[in-house]
C-alpha cells in the first residue's frame, strides 16, 4: 500500500464518521411531524376560466354573511374589514393587484355593491358561513366557514364563478407568537385564513401578451 494511500484512509474514516454525526444532529433538528401543506384543509369548489382571463385589477367585495340562524350578535363579531384587507394581502400573493378598499366602497350606494362598479377585471367575493370565537379567550381559536369566489363582474349574476374555494375548520395560534397586541395577533389570524382559502387558487399569469 503506497504512502498516499495508508495516509487517506483514516482521513476518508474521520470524513465518514463528521458526516454521520452531521445527519444524526439533523434528524434531530427535524420536527416529529411534517406540517401540512398550505391550503390541504381547503375545498375547491366548480368554477372555470380565472386562469385563461388572468385578471389584473380585483375589487374585494363587502363580506356577504349567511349566518341566518345566528343571533346579531354573532354575525357583528364577523371582522369585515380585516377580512377584506387579509384578502387584499393574500391576492398581492398571487401577483393579482386589489384595487383600495376606500375606491372599492366610494362606489356602495345604500349598502349595495354591483360587479364592475369600479371598472375591475375581477371581483373577490367573501361568504361568511360561520365565525365563532367560542374558545378564543381560552385556546386562542377561531371556528370559521368562509368561502371566497373570483367573479367576472361581466357575467351573468349566478353564473359560475372563475374561481372559487371553501374552508371549514379551526384556525389556531400555531406557530403565529410574536405579535405585539391583540389586535396584530387577530391581524395574524385573518391572514392566515386568507392565505390558507388562496392557496389553492391559481396566480396570476405575467406572461407577456398573456394578461
Amino acid at each position: 500500500m503506497s504512502m498516499l494511500a495508508s495516509q487517506s484512509t483514516p482521513s476518508r474514516s474521520v470524513q465518514a464518521v463528521a458526516v454521520s454525526a452531521l445527519l444524526a444532529l439533523a434528524s434531530c433538528a427535524l420536527p416529529n411531524e411534517i406540517p401540512e401543506q398550505r391550503g390541504a384543509q381547503v375545498a375547491v369548489l366548480a368554477g372555470a376560466g380565472l386562469e385563461e382571463m388572468s385578471p389584473g385589477d380585483v375589487a374585494v367585495a363587502p363580506v356577504v354573511i349567511h349566518m341566518e340562524d345566528e343571533s346579531q350578535r354573532h354575525r357583528d363579531a364577523v371582522p369585515q374589514w380585516g377580512l377584506r384587507k387579509a384578502m387584499q394581502r393574500a391576492l398581492v400573493r398571487r401577483r393579482y393587484s386589489p384595487l383600495s378598499l376606500d375606491f372599492v366602497d366610494s362606489t356602495v350606494v345604500n349598502a349595495s355593491y354591483a360587479a364592475g362598479d369600479v371598472g375591475e377585471q375581477a371581483v373577490c367575493e367573501i361568504i361568511v358561513h360561520d365565525w365563532s370565537e367560542r374558545y378564543w379567550a381560552t385556546e386562542r381559536r377561531l371556528d370559521v366557514d368562509v368561502e371566497v369566489r373570483m367573479v367576472d363582474p361581466a357575467a351573468v349574476a349566478g353564473s359560475t364563478p372563475l374561481w372559487a374555494a371553501r374552508m371549514d375548520d379551526v384556525v389556531r395560534l400555531g406557530s403565529i407568537t410574536n405579535y405585539r397586541s391583540e389586535e396584530a395577533l387577530r391581524a395574524a389570524i385573518l391572514n392566515e385564513i386568507a392565505l390558507e382559502l388562496m392557496a389553492r387558487m391559481p396566480a396570476r399569469n405575467l406572461t407577456p401578451g398573456q394578461n
